[in-house]
This record gives C-alpha cells, sequence and structure tokens, in this order.
C-alpha cells in the first residue's frame, strides 16, 4: 500500500477509534449513576473477563484518537495560515482527549484484572476505580473533546475548513461540553467525531488517486 493510500484511510483512525469506545463502554456498562460500592464489587468480581476485555479495547481506542487528531489538524492547517496557533490547539485537545480516554478505562481495566486475581476486589476499591473511570471518561474527556471541537468550530467559521454551519454547531457541542449536562452533550460529541473523520476520509478521495505507483528500476 503506498504512502498515498496510507493518508487517505488516515481520517478514518476516528471512526474506528469511536468504535473501540462505544464497543468497551457497552461491555463494562452496567452501573446506576453513583451505584453502591458492593454492587460495583459485586459485578466486577462476577465478570472479571468481560470487563478487562471492555476496558481494553476501549483504551486501544486512545491511540486511533491521536492518530486521528492529526489528520484534523492538517487539514485544519492547510486552511488557517499564519502560526497556525489554532490548528495547534485543535491537535493538543485531540490528544488531551485520548489521555483522558485512555486513562480512563485503564483504571477500570485495573479493577477488571483485581478482580480476576484471587480474593477480587473490595468494595472501596471497586467503587474508587469505578468513580475515578466515570469522571475521567465523563469530565476530562468532556473537557478535552470541548478543546478539540472548540478550535475546530473556530477555523471553520473563519475559512471554511467545514462549511460556516457546521462550525456553528460544532462550537455549541464544545460549548455543551462544558456545561453540568456534558455527559449528554458527550453523545453529539462521539457523532461529531464520526462526521469529521467520515468527511475527511470523502473529502481524500475526492482528490483522486492514481491507480498505480511505478516504481523506479
Amino acid at each position: 500500500m503506498n504512502e498515498s493510500r496510507l493518508e487517505r484511510l488516515a481520517p478514518l483512525t476516528g471512526v474506528v477509534s469511536i468504535a473501540l469506545f462505544i464497543i468497551g463502554a457497552v461491555v463494562i456498562s452496567n452501573y446506576d449513576y453513583l451505584p453502591p460500592a458492593e454492587k460495583v464489587a459485586d459485578f466486577l468480581n462476577g465478570n472479571p473477563n468481560r470487563v478487562s476485555t471492555g476496558a481494553y479495547l476501549a483504551s486501544i481506542s486512545a491511540f486511533f484518537l491521536i492518530w486521528f487528531a492529526g489528520s484534523v489538524r492538517s487539514a485544519l492547517r492547510e486552511r488557517e495560515g499564519g502560526t497556525g496557533r489554532l490548528s495547534m490547539v485543535a491537535f493538543g485537545g485531540g490528544v488531551a482527549s485520548a489521555v483522558a480516554m485512555g486513562t480512563a478505562f485503564t483504571s477500570i481495566l485495573s479493577a477488571g484484572l483485581r478482580a480476576g486475581a484471587p480474593g477480587g476486589i473490595t468494595p472501596i476499591g471497586a467503587v474508587t476505580m469505578f468513580d475515578f473511570w466515570s469522571q475521567a471518561a465523563g469530565q476530562m474527556f468532556a473537557i478535552s473533546l470541548a478543546v478539540f471541537i472548540g478550535a475546530t468550530a473556530v477555523v471553520s467559521i473563519r475559512t471554511a475548513v467545514f462549511p460556516a454551519w457546521f462550525g456553528w454547531i460544532s462550537a455549541l457541542v464544545a460549548f455543551g461540553l462544558l456545561t453540568p449536562v456534558a455527559y449528554i452533550v458527550l453523545a453529539l460529541a462521539v457523532v461529531w467525531l464520526l462526521v469529521v473523520s467520515i468527511w475527511l476520509y470523502f473529502r481524500g478521495a475526492s482528490k483522486g488517486e492514481p491507480s498505480s505507483v511505478v516504481e523506479p528500476v
């Protein structure tokens, strides 16, 4: 596979990241809001392999999210000009989002592994790791995404790297991620990531690609 083909596929790392994130979240999410410590411990001790597998898959999504952030930065940088400050802010937000996501799910992975060890995990240990996971995923991840989406919104409104209407919608999503209802807006942010990922892919595909590359002899 030549380099141009890899460059065209790079934006789809966003789709891969979100797919792994959703699969992992669905597999390990079996709790109410702020559940009792005993309930969390019972679930972890009863499903250590399920939790570990889901958390591992979701943590890997951080790898693909960083690569996707690089694709977004390139698209923004082409239009922004100047020092590219907002492009770098967007990239930094994408990297921070990946770190928050990876950290959150790694904590649950640790809890799942401990639950599968002899003696299992205690209620206090289980609820501590669960609360850290929920806040890292629901707060740290949301704030970082707000930076990523917000900077992209500003560049879109200024330069039409994405349509202005999409830039304004992005700005609203970014603002929502900074409010107390961020856990609801996160669903819209996930859709945003998917849309931008697919959008950038088809934009690259529309530029065309040679059917073959002849290497010099």
